[in-house]
């Protein structure tokens, strides 16, 4: 038992001296800052509405600038020339294998209005690069 006495006072003496001296620790030390787990959860929903309409106007963007088609069209059939004759319809100009067709488009159909008989040549027109463009839109 003499043991165990001596343990239980050691202990005792131990906390308390130990005790003024965490209380004095907790004092100095910088209370932390509880955030309302609610308004972290808008904030990721805003990021994660604008990240989503980020990846929509990017496909809508690349859809219509025609990206995806330089980015690896077929090989066998080539668009040469659009003519717009109003909103929604057009004549196109186009090459399917080695012939070249002049067809009409309107938005109920596709009509192929005449073969030509002799190629039209078109000048090979260099796609513009990613420096001139981004330097054209950023002077508008």
């Amino acid at each position: 038992m003499n043991v165990l006495t001596a343990c239980a006072k050691s202990l005792f003496v131990l906390t308390a001296v130990a005790q003024p001296l965490l209380v004095l620790a907790e004092e100095q030390t910088t209370p932390v800052m509880h955030t309302d787990p609610l308004a972290d959860a808008g904030k990721i929903l805003v990021f994660l509405v604008l990240i989503i309409g980020m990846i929509a106007g990017l496909a809508w963007l690349v859809n219509k600038t025609r990206a995806g088609q330089l980015m690896g069209g077929n090989k066998q059939l080539k668009t040469l020339a659009v003519l717009p004759l109003g909103m929604k319809e057009k004549i196109a100009v186009i090459e399917a294998g080695n012939e070249q067709l002049v067809i009409g488009i309107t938005p109920q159909q596709i009509s192929l209005l005449c073969r030509l008989d002799e190629k039209i040549q078109l000048g090979e027109e260099t796609s513009p690069s990613f420096q001139s463009i981004l330097k054209a839109a950023v002077k508008r």
